[in-house]
């Protein structure tokens, strides 16, 4: 907890301060023995159980390596590169192909820039009838699709760069010029189409996010 580094799952450090607090209170101090003999047999009964502490240093040991493991996910999903997207999402379920943007074909224009995703990754998806993708002219491919064929991870330099394009987004759910669904991974925003259904998104999105924060 003192180290500094963020957990993916913040839940863990309220787990970790949880338990040490519950082994701080758990503590017990030795009292002063009496002298009378029977007085000190009485209280060495009642010290039978001093001592035992299994319980709160499972409990410390537990929180221990659920707080090293999500700060290990948060490590892996802060600015991860284009061929670790790549690796991750190749494969999975639904997605039938994966294509990362350059600079000559972004249809954001955001690739390296200040603010901007340091890697982009579209994917297609097989659940999305793509008879109804529009690919504008100019474009083609997996990345011409745009998120309309399955979706995309971006990847930011940081968490703030990453929530303040998630909070952009946003800004369009609910209307006509919604992109689909959009939520943060580490500094990655995970996206999938509007074409898809809100269970399919979700679905999809939450296989994305697992496949990106393993460790292995």
């Amino acid at each position: 907890m003192n180290s500094g580094d963020a957990p993916l799952d913040q839940s863990t450090i309220e787990a970790a301060s949880v338990a040490i607090g519950a082994a701080q209170g758990a503590k017990q101090s030795v009292p002063e023995m009496p002298e009378d003999a029977d007085a000190i047999n009485a209280e060495a009964t009642a010290m039978g159980s001093m001592g035992e502490y299994s319980a709160q240093l499972d409990a410390l040991n537990t929180a221990k390596v659920n707080l090293q493991n999500s700060i290990s996910q948060m490590k892996q999903v802060t600015n991860p590169t284009e061929q670790f997207v790549i690796q991750r999402i190749s494969g999975l379920s639904n997605i039938t192909g994966v294509e990362a943007v350059t600079e000559d074909n972004d249809p954001n224009g955001n690739l390296g820039k200040a603010g901007g995703y340091t890697a982009c990754v579209y994917f297609a998806s097989d659940l999305v009838d793509q008879s109804k993708v529009y690919i504008s002219d100019g474009y083609s491919g997996i990345v011409g699709a745009g998120t309309d064929g399955g979706g995309a991870v971006e990847v930011y330099a940081n968490v703030d760069d990453a929530n303040k394009r998630n909070d952009y987004l946003a800004v369009f759910d609910g209307t006509i010029l919604s992109s689909g669904s959009h939520d943060v991974v580490g500094t990655c925003v995970v996206r999938t189409s509007h074409l898809l259904t809100a269970s399919q998104q979700k679905a999809l999105e939450g296989e994305i996010a697992d496949s990106l924060t393993k460790l292995e």
